[in-house]
């Protein structure tokens, strides 16, 4: 799904930037991740920001290793969704179309940002100028907004009796080894609970009346966005590595 795959290439590229001689995966190996099971993965660049060619499609590995070489920062995940933006500043073009993917991976300073959309088993990138975007909270912060987002959560799913559903698919988002071992189990946390969430908004079986369905809705949708921003706080390299 276009998410994970937002999630993986920032990883990777950050990992892959600061080269540490444990846990950094090479090139073709992070480039085979972020495709993960999908058919393919190519990146249109209509602008040439990367120089790559305007009128065809290019390799991801071809992409991410100009964008390595070009890079002169780190790069953020913005997990976009009406009235929550995250990181992302603008411009109107790269908000539209992330809006309408769901992610974007944008570098710290501004520049080429990569967007995803989902093209039958493939993944298309586009690549699109970004602004220099907000800084995101630190992962120990959003964690602790997750943990009491958790308990909110369920206190009211226990009043409506619906504290348990069906078990959504286990996705397998790990980190690369190079991330801190507290973030990485933070973006493990958070994307099982994104999972979760958004199965039982799928599945309203077992409410009896309206209003429960939309009291769960609510407080699911609540939690999601708590998840969701905690990945974005977790997929950020960490500031003290300078």
């Amino acid at each position: 799904m276009p998410l994970l795959a937002a999630i993986r290439l920032t990883t990777h590229l950050n990992s892959l930037r600061h080269g540490r001689s444990t846990g950094t995966p090479s090139l073709d190996v992070a480039a085979r991740t972020v495709q993960g099971p999908d058919a393919a993965h190519h990146v249109s660049d209509p602008d040439a920001l990367l120089g790559l060619p305007a009128d065809e499609s290019s390799p991801l590995e071809e992409a991410m290793a100009i964008t390595l070489k070009r890079a002169e920062d780190d790069w953020l995940l913005a997990l976009v969704r009406p009235g929550r933006l995250g990181p992302l500043r603008g411009p109107v073009p790269l908000t539209r179309a992330a809006l309408a993917a769901g992610a974007a991976v944008v570098p710290r300073s501004g520049g080429p940002a990569w967007v995803p959309t989902r093209v039958g088993p493939a993944i298309q990138w586009q690549l699109l100028v970004a602004d220099r975007p907000f800084a995101v909270p630190s992962s120990a912060e959003t964690e602790r907004t997750l943990a009491e987002a958790v308990i909110a959560a369920t206190g009211e799913l226990t009043a409506l009796g619906m504290t348990s559903g069906r078990r959504p698919e286990d996705r397998g988002l790990v980190l690369p080894a190079a991330y801190p071992i507290r973030q990485r189990r933070a973006a493990e946390r958070a994307w099982r609970l994104v999972e979760a969430c958004r199965a039982g908004l799928e599945d309203p079986s077992g409410l009896l009346h309206s209003h429960a369905v939309e009291l769960r809705s609510r407080v699911l949708r609540e939690l999601l966005n708590a998840a969701l921003d905690s990945l974005e706080a977790a997929t950020a390299w960490p500031a003290a590595d300078g």
